[in-house]
């Protein structure tokens, strides 16, 4: 069965903390309901807002909570390779299970670069790495040519939200493990053969992504994987679809803070 890794959201308190509290109350939320992998400070988490020390607490809590429940596949990506080196090296330390990085961001990259970026990675930390590619948020693409070059290196596998399905494809045939990063595409990827996907929605649907996993290829994914797209479209009516879920999910964890990251914090 394919596995379904949260991206879990990141709750911060009224003075713009993060809320470690809450996290554990989510992360033993997701556990009851059979999460068996979640991926602190990603995309979903506002990662990018979080300082070092922040990711290293949160990531340390998670871990705490899991304890041997689920894996730990912690998000380290920095705009620079010896930033996301060092955080790579620390939360390793507190028990993170794998990580993953964005590709370097802000400024264009050449392919040897952003080759070179996840090749220091891979040899920094002995535990499993996965490159994450969103290009619409980074401005820099992962090549299947880098992709298999990694591979041999031992690049574990690719987190794919370039919400292209014939990219997917394409990562699909580097022998890597491909997780979707796009929950309206999951079923369709399931179905090629990825080896799990990596979910926003989960974080407030948890059950709908399993039975998904589970049900993919029967008659009754086409209806879940419906849904799951209803559950992404409502989150995405206002400004920020994190923001609404935060909301969606206080109301089934009462107490659970909906504040976002705030730039200026």
């Amino acid at each position: 069965m394919p596995e379904v890794c949260v991206a879990l959201l990141t709750p911060f308190t009224a003075s713009g903390e993060v809320a470690i509290d809450a996290v554990l109350m989510h992360t033993e939320f997701l556990l009851g309901h059979g999460i068996t992998a979640l991926m602190p400070c990603g995309t979903t988490g506002e990662g990018i807002l979080l300082d070092p020390d922040e990711i290293v607490s949160l990531v340390a809590a998670v871990t705490r909570a899991a304890n041997g429940r689920a894996r730990v596949l912690a998000h380290v990506g920095r705009a620079s390779t010896r930033d996301t080196v060092a955080l790579a090296r620390r939360v390793v330390d507190v028990g993170a299970a794998a990580v993953s990085a964005v590709e370097p961001y802000y400024y264009k990259y050449a392919d040897a670069e952003i080759r070179d970026h996840y090749r220091a990675l891979l040899h920094a930390v002995d535990v499993p790495v996965y490159a994450y590619t969103i290009p619409e948020r980074t401005g820099n693409s992962l090549s299947l040519a880098v992709v298999r070059e990694l591979a041999t290196e031992g690049l574990r596998g690719v987190k794919d939200s370039t919400k292209s399905i014939d990219r997917h494809r394409e990562f699909l045939g580097s022998g890597l493990e491909v997780l979707m990063g796009s929950d309206a595409l999951v079923q369709e990827a399931f179905r090629l053969g990825a080896a799990g996907a990596v979910s926003a929605i989960a974080n407030i649907e948890p059950r709908l992504l399993l039975d998904l996993a589970s049900s993919f290829a029967l008659p009754a994914g086409d209806g879940l994987q419906a849904g799951l797209v209803a559950v992404r479209d409502r989150t995405k009516r206002g400004n920020s679809a994190i923001a609404a879920m935060k909301r969606e999910l206080a109301g089934q964890l009462p107490g659970y803070p909906t504040r976002m990251r705030a730039p200026l914090s």
